[in-house]
């Protein structure tokens, strides 16, 4: 998986220097709360097991540090599913939000997909995250339903509305 480079971001690989940063952002509630499987509060040593998870052969996932000026502001990721559909999920500090940088990264993540064969994305967005299904809509995500998710860091079932995108028609 090669780096990609937008406008302002570059999209990478994981590195070891990553992990404090990680874990200070993952570490605030305003992030984690919002995380299916991100424990609160985020146990020492828990940005370097999935970083070195990243790493692993059998790991089938596409993970990126979204970085910017070469410090990790974030993560995206496109979790597999069944041949052909993606998951998308993300996290950016939170002094960044607002800025732009998460559509701008999606972006770049959508036409990676729509590059390597993924037919369609999905993303769930837990309900009171208004801003992440702005996102979701900003870069051409439709509606599709309501589910529940699992929310490790509040220890229960949390309400979501499900996005997806065909990638034909990614904007």
């Amino acid at each position: 998986m090669e780096s990609i480079k937008t406008e302002r971001l570059t999209l990478r690989l994981l590195q070891d220097a990553d992990a404090p940063l990680i874990s200070l952002y993952i570490g605030d509630w305003r992030v984690a709360k919002h995380l299916d499987r991100a424990p609160y509060p985020y146990p020492d040593g828990a940005a370097e097991s999935f970083i070195e998870a990243t790493r692993k052969p059998d790991f089938k996932d596409h993970v990126w540090a979204i970085a910017k000026d070469e410090q990790l502001i974030g993560v995206i990721a496109i979790g597999l599913g069944e041949k052909g559909l993606g998951n998308v999920g993300y996290w950016l500090a939170p002094q960044l939000w607002g800025g732009g940088f998460m559509p701008e990264a999606l972006r770049a993540v959508i036409e990676y997909a729509r590059q390597t064969g993924f037919s369609k994305l999905d993303a769930s967005v837990h309900h009171g995250n208004d801003n992440s299904a702005k996102v979701l809509k900003k870069c051409g995500f439709l509606y599709v339903g309501e589910t529940e998710c699992v929310s490790v860091s509040r220890g229960t079932t949390v309400a979501a509305s499900m996005y997806a995108l065909k990638l034909d028609q990614a904007t």
